[in-house]
């Protein structure tokens, strides 16, 4: 029984993050500001607005998954490999752990603004904000897969001891 209220709480509290970062990758500020500063440090502009989309496909895909009983451990599984990407990014040079103030960050980037001037804007930081929220969604998908695993157990028929004088 508490396998199952862990497992609806771990999925439901990991879709409704999940959904707030599908809001932020499609209706949020334009450029974005998170991929929009991956893609001028990179030097790549796949990474906004391509790789935004494909990032919020991915999240909305596995915020759905975790809403149905059955397919809850494969939506944390893709909801975990999403945001190790995300937690990778954060550890790189070309995102960090620390973003800049997401609406000046946007109106620069959107101003065409190079690198150099918009790390000289000294834009107040997050403080490390959405590297938090990265790490709080790993922490959530572990659990719930976890949790998912401790589900299958606890449905799996218990095994009959033979019965009879030879047991």
């Amino acid at each position: 029984m508490m396998e199952r209220v862990l497992s609806w709480t771990f999925g439901l509290t990991l879709a409704i993050l999940l959904l707030f970062e599908v809001y932020q990758a499609f209706f949020w500020l334009d450029p974005n500001p998170v991929f929009g500063l991956i893609a001028i440090r990179s030097g790549i502009g796949l990474f906004e607005p391509g790789l935004r989309y494909v990032t919020g496909a991915l999240e909305l895909a596995a915020a759905l998954l975790l809403l149905i009983p059955r397919w809850r451990g494969w939506g944390a599984r893709l909801a975990g490999l999403v945001v190790l990407g995300a937690i990778g990014f954060h550890l790189s040079p070309w995102l960090g752990i620390q973003l800049p103030e997401p609406v000046g960050l946007s109106a620069a980037l959107a101003a065409g603004r190079t690198v150099v001037e918009i790390d000289t804007m000294n834009l107040p930081a997050d403080r490390g904000a959405m590297f938090i929220l990265a790490l709080a969604i790993l922490a959530l998908s572990v659990a719930s897969i976890l949790t998912e695993k401790a589900v299958a157990k606890a449905a799996e028929p218990k095994p009959r001891k033979p019965m009879g004088a030879f047991a």
